[in-house]
C-alpha cells in the first residue's frame, strides 16, 4: 500500500492582474496515494505580503483535516494589489500526514512564476468600453454624412420633377 501522496497546484483565476482589483487565486489538492492524506496545510502566507496585498476573501494559510484517497479539495482565495509591477508568483507550502504514520510530509504546489500587476489606468485604457471614442466619432462624421444626403435628396427631388414636366 502506498502512503497518501498530494498533488498541488496554484493558478490564478483572473486573466490580468490590476492594481486595486480582484486578484482570484485557486488552490488545488488531489490525494494520489493509497491513504488519506490528514491535518492537511497550505501555507501561501510568503507569495502575498500584507504591505503589497490586501486580503478580502479567503484565507492564505488554510487547513484539511482529512483528504481521502482518491478525493480532491480546492480552496480559493481573493486578494487585491496594492501596487503595479513585476510580481513574482511563488509556489505554496503544502504539509499533511499519512494515515497510520507520524511523518510529516512537505510538498509544493506549482509557481505560476512572473507576472505584471497592471496600473489601473492602463488596464482601463486598453480594455475598458470604448464610448467616448465611438461618440466623438459620429459627432465627427454627422455633418459630411449628413450634408452628403440632403444634397443628394435635393437633387433627386429636382430631376423627378423635371422628369414629371416632361412627360
Amino acid at each position: 500500500m502506498l502512503d497518501a501522496f498530494l498533488v498541488a497546484s496554484k493558478f490564478p483565476q483572473s486573466i490580468y492582474a490590476v492594481e486595486n482589483m480582484d486578484l482570484v487565486l485557486e488552490y488545488g489538492l488531489y490525494n494520489t496515494g493509497d491513504k488519506a492524506a490528514l491535518k492537511v496545510t497550505v501555507d501561501d502566507r510568503h507569495s502575498f505580503p500584507t504591505q503589497s496585498f490586501e486580503i478580502i476573501k479567503g484565507l492564505l494559510n488554510v487547513r484539511f483535516e482529512r483528504i481521502n484517497p482518491g478525493a480532491n479539495a480546492t480552496h480559493s482565495v481573493v486578494v487585491r494589489p496594492r501596487q503595479f509591477g513585476v510580481f513574482n508568483y511563488t509556489s505554496a507550502q503544502i504539509t499533511y500526514i499519512s494515515e497510520g504514520s507520524t511523518d510529516i510530509r512537505v510538498g509544493y504546489t506549482n509557481a505560476p512564476g512572473e507576472g505584471y500587476i497592471y496600473r489601473l489606468k492602463e488596464y482601463e485604457r486598453k480594455f475598458a468600453p470604448k464610448y467616448i471614442y465611438w461618440v466623438v466619432f459620429f459627432i465627427l462624421i454627422a455633418p459630411t454624412t449628413l450634408g452628403s444626403f440632403l444634397a443628394f435628396t435635393k437633387s433627386k427631388t429636382k430631376y423627378e420633377e423635371l422628369a414629371k414636366k416632361r412627360n
